[in-house]
């Protein structure tokens, strides 16, 4: 019976640490299809680990079990969150909740439409996936406690993690070393690393591999020398003896690889938490060993990076993306962060008490952006903020149980003699820190790989507290006691002792007691241990049935994204196919009967809308294949060039068949808002489809909330400004396009094409924004026009400052700009003053006084266009166009010299028609 239950509990133990490193590899455990089978993993190793209950080495009670308490709690928030209650319970326990399904929904929806309940989540099937997933936490939890409670599997944790970073950093490497590399766990994403799709998800674990590898060294440290590598007494050749250790040499190697990684991977918020974590950990939770040994390791390990990388010619990329060095380096003063974080905090604010939902901060703080620039934010790059958008006031209180559970329990594991216990303890505030910091710049800790560990170790930390940690150590009053020194100083000594005690104890257990300042091993009576196993036995069932119910909603979950992605994987090559995309939208539809997602929503109504648009093809009655290629390519929604519908319509009493898939497009764009009322997707799909439509007062409703999801993203603000136009709302169309250009002044030139050719619908004042350079390219291109709008030319001189321009040359642009307006206005003293500014600023540009001269020519002014002619030619010799004007000048001179005076015929050519 030992050995079955020793050999369970070690299959258990190799199933736990096998989960991260099989996810770490798989983008971090992202997709639900990756995560279902986890979910199995985690069963089954809890279902192995249960025969450990009644094993006393194994199960110390219910003590050891108490992270389940805040997991637990974070598990039932999300799956409150998730149920549907009224709209007025919901406004008192999340007010932006109710909002998005009330206010955001108006318009699109009728009244009779209109969810009356909804869930607290703005995107239920998103909050009730992750709920299903944070489920199995408590398996992994309660599975971890079990296997990693005896010291043996402890040594196994610690190696497995710390080999898993390692892994992470080679792959990294190698995709460094060979970026063609094709192995399916890679991805083309510049800002990967390994398996990882983001860098910085990657950083965090080899952070976490960095700090198992630093518990083994500290593990082996203290058993084999006695001393900890924080320890003043600590000397450089006790680490150097510990190479020829296989333990040892597993965390120095492991150390070295993970922090070469943190140095290529380009992740500077995954150094910042390495620094962090290493001052925690051998500094400053452990003062009175002073500081000495955290240079000498730092010494040993960069040396050690540099022989590593340098003679492979790695790119040291997280180094040269750092200001210091960079001065185009992308930091948080630069990407944008610092400004979003202001949105995230009003979103955050707006959801208090109970947040928005798990998983659901890529729509919940849509309607409160002001500040964000760039591109859409699905995460916060900033867990713990993403946390109190999401989870409100109970989030925040869950977290603050689990960090004090997890400190008292470091706390008291701190006074452990035994070593393996400081390896744990040195691995568990490395990790605590790395995770604190990081997170302040990151979502890491969500990545199921990331996730798992992090419970595993927590877990660990908290069992082998409650276990004893092997002896205590002595308590300052005793360390004179040659008792307890001798056990200090001897650990396999300490050990013997150990198994002394428990043997005595199995003989006869002893009360709850305390002497002096030593605490005994055991604390309970037989039925005090009775009824602990009793209890925790209980629990194992209720767990085991929680996940058990939840992992059939986790396989759904995982076949719809699975459809879904296939089917987006494939769709280039299925969509010119109508029976495929008929199949298609049947699969979509079946799988929405039963996981109504919001990306089965999306999909669903994209390929009904590529089927109209391939219907319609056909309507157009093609006579060859390219005829039908370009009748395809001028249907395109959103940049229409035919107008709908076909002439066939007009021959037919029935309906068209592109008729009734655009119609179907629409109705399951609007079907999924009520799944997620924020959705910018469906929004965006009624905006494209109203061009096939008759018009929609739906589809006003919807410009104007995506102008609001759009407002920092120029970009995206353009492209629904002109979709706006071509649906005919001009209103709409031109404020947002002058919110674009607003947000970037440079993009006034890309639409200046269309307000030429509609001057009525796009009044030019009303769309360019009261920016300098907005209005500078503007006046520039309308200065070509054939009627120039003089109305704006004047508004231009007004607001146009040339002196905001950040060097010489843009502002004698701006300013001999400035002279061809005001000319064109018959505004000469001011053109006459503002092309001698733009000569006074580049006087070594000949056009400036070139275009000066021939205004003052028209204005009949020869003598200032004769000295501006001799001062180009003197400054330039070179150039033969101011030999040509003072010649035409002085030709000009003559005849009016020689010739009577006679009046002026007004039919006569100007002086600039003879110049040209």
């Amino acid at each position: 019976m030992s050995v079955l239950r020793t050999t369970l509990l070690w299959i258990s133990a190799t199933i736990l640490v096998l989960i991260p490193f099989c996810l770490a590899a798989d983008f971090g455990g992202i997709l639900h299809w990756s995560q279902y089978p986890a979910a199995l993993g985690v069963l089954a190793a809890m279902v192995l680990s249960l025969i450990g209950l009644t094993d006393s080495t194994a199960s110390s009670g219910l003590r050891q079990h108490k992270l389940l308490l805040p997991l637990g709690l974070l598990v039932l928030l999300a799956w409150f969150q998730s149920l549907t209650l009224p709209s007025g319970i919901v406004g008192l326990l999340s007010p932006g909740s109710q909002t998005a399904y009330s206010t955001w929904l108006d318009g699109l929806l009728s009244s009779p439409q209109q969810p009356s309940s909804h869930s607290i989540s703005v995107s239920p099937t998103d909050t009730r996936h992750v709920a299903l997933l944070l489920t199995f936490l408590l398996p992994l939890s309660f599975a971890a406690s079990i296997v990693f409670h005896a010291r043996n599997r402890l040594t196994m944790l610690l190696s497995a993690i710390a080999i898993t970073g390692a892994s992470v950093a080679i792959l990294g490497f190698y995709r460094k070393l060979d970026p063609t590399a094709d192995l399916w766990f890679f991805t083309s994403k510049s800002n990967a690393f390994a398996g990882f799709v983001n860098r910085n998800n990657a950083a965090l674990m080899l952070n976490f591999g960095m700090a198992a590898g630093l518990g083994l060294l500290s593990w082996r440290m203290m058993a084999l020398h006695s001393i900890e590598l924080d320890d003043p007494d600590f000397e450089f050749n006790d680490l150097l003896s510990l190479i020829s250790d296989r333990e040892s040499f597993i965390g120095l190697l492991t150390s070295i690889t993970c922090s070469a990684g943190l140095l290529v991977n380009g992740s500077r918020g995954g150094v910042v938490a390495a620094i962090f974590g290493l001052v925690v950990a051998f500094g400053y939770v452990r003062p009175r060993r002073g500081l000495i040994g955290l240079p000498i390791l730092a010494v040993v390990i960069a040396i050690s990076v540099a022989i590593l990388t340098v003679p492979m010619q790695l790119n040291l990329e997280t180094i040269s993306r750092l200001e210091l060095i960079s001065a185009n380096a992308d930091t948080l003063q630069k990407d944008g962060r610092l400004l979003h974080w202001q949105d995230g905090w009003n979103a955050a604010v707006s959801y208090l008490p109970m947040g928005s939902g798990v998983s659901t901060y890529g729509y919940s703080y849509l309607p409160y952006q002001s500040q964000s620039p760039g591109s859409w934010f699905e995460h916060a790059d900033n867990l713990w903020l993403e946390m109190f958008v999401e989870t409100g006031l109970p989030g925040l209180v869950i977290a603050v149980l689990l960090f004090a559970i997890l400190l008292r329990s470091l706390k008291r594991l701190s006074t452990s003699a035994d070593p393996i216990d400081q390896g744990v303890r040195v691995a568990a505030w490395y990790a605590i820190a790395a995770v604190v910091v990081s997170q302040f710049f990151d979502f890491g800790l969500i990545m199921p790989a990331n996730l798992f560990v992090a419970v595993i170790l927590a877990t660990a930390v908290v069992s082998r507290q409650v276990a004893g940690g092997g002896l205590q150590a002595p308590m300052p009053d005793e360390e004179d006691d040659p008792y307890h020194a001798m056990a200090m100083a001897d650990p396999e000594y300490a050990l013997a002792m150990a198994a002394e005690e428990q043997a005595l104890e199995e003989a006869e257990p002893i009360q709850t007691k305390k002497t002096g300042n030593k605490i005994a091993l055991r604390s309970e009576t037989r039925l005090g241990r009775l009824t602990a196993s009793i209890g925790a036995g209980a629990i194992a069932v209720i767990v085991l049935l929680v996940s058990v119910l939840a992992a059939p909603g986790l396989k759904a979950d995982a076949s719809s994204e699975s459809l879904v992605r296939r089917i987006q994987h494939e769709y280039s090559g299925m969509k010119f196919r109508p029976e495929v995309l008929e199949e298609v939208e049947s699969l979509l539809k079946e799988n929405l009967a039963e996981n109504p997602t919001v990306a089965a929503h999306v999909q669903l109504a994209s390929t009904q809308r590529d089927r109209g648009r391939l219907a319609e093809t056909l309507e157009w009655r093609p006579v060859s294949i390219e005829q039908a290629g370009e009748i395809y390519a001028k249907t395109n929604l959103n940049e229409r060039e035919l107008d709908y519908p076909p002439p066939l319509a007009a021959m037919t009493h029935d309906r068209l068949k592109s008729s009734v898939h655009y119609e179907d497009a629409w109705n399951s764009s609007l079907a999924g808002l009520p799944e997620c009322p924020l959705s910018q997707a469906l929004r965006a799909t009624l905006v494209e489809l109203q061009s096939v439509r008759e018009t929609q007062p739906e589809t006003a409703v919807a410009v104007q909330h995506l102008a609001k999801f759009y407002s920092t993203e120029p970009m995206r603000l353009m492209r629904l400004g002109r979709r706006a136009f071509m649906i005919g709302d001009y209103d709409a169309a031109a404020g947002i396009l002058r919110d674009s250009t607003a947000l970037r002044p440079d993009l006034t030139s890309r639409l200046m094409p269309l307000l030429r050719v509609n001057q009525t619908s796009l009044p030019l004042q009303k769309v360019i924004p009261e920016n300098s350079r907005a209005i500078e390219i503007a006046a520039a291109d309308v200065m070509l026009w054939d009627e120039p709008d003089q109305e704006f030319l004047q508004y231009a001189t007004q607001n146009i400052q040339c002196n905001a321009q950040t060097n010489l040359a843009s502002r004698a642009k701006c300013q001999a700009l400035l002279s061809r307006i005001h000319f064109s206005l018959k505004q000469n003293e001011a053109a006459i003053k503002a092309g001698e500014e733009a000569i006074r600023m580049e006087p070594d540009e000949p056009r400036y006084r070139v275009q000066l001269i021939e205004q003052l020519l028209i204005m009949g002014n020869r003598p200032e266009a004769l000295r501006h002619a001799r001062m180009g030619r003197q400054s330039d010799p070179e150039d033969q166009r101011f030999q040509k004007f003072i010649d035409r000048i002085a030709e000009l001179d003559r005849k009016e010299v020689l010739e009577p005076a006679i009046p002026r015929d007004e039919n006569a050519p100007d002086i600039e028609s003879i110049l040209n």
